[in-house]
């Protein structure tokens, strides 16, 4: 049963994509290009842990409190533990703000030079 415990979500930022998982119970590649904005939303005790769906949502939660909300240009299919559509997406992370950082300079590196 360990494999399939819940765990805090984990998120790494590379070049192209942010890859958010939470063990076995869900996961998000998401590309850089399809983030719009990026920012914070309260997730509140009652509203649950683990991978969590809503509509046009999915949340990986490992506590309450502060998460990290990645909104996107269009849907995204994501693994919850079913397939899941979402168009936004909510990362509990420890520390939020450097989340946040990394993923606005990723989007910057990867953005074409503007004329």
């Amino acid at each position: 049963m360990a494999p399939l415990a819940l765990r805090q979500p984990t998120a790494r930022v590379d070049a192209t994509t942010v890859d958010v998982r939470m063990g076995y119970v869900g996961r998000a590649q998401i590309p850089l290009a399809q983030i719009d904005r990026v920012g914070t939303v309260q997730w509140p005790k009652w509203g649950g842990f683990g991978a969590r769906i809503a509509r046009g949502m999915v949340a990986f939660v490992g506590h309450s409190g502060t998460l990290v909300l990645v909104e996107l240009s269009g849907p995204l299919r994501v693994r919850a533990p079913l397939g899941w559509t979402a168009t936004s997406i909510a990362i509990g992370a420890e520390d939020v703000e450097g989340l946040i950082a990394a993923i606005v300079e990723a989007r910057n590196s990867a953005a074409p030079p503007s004329d």
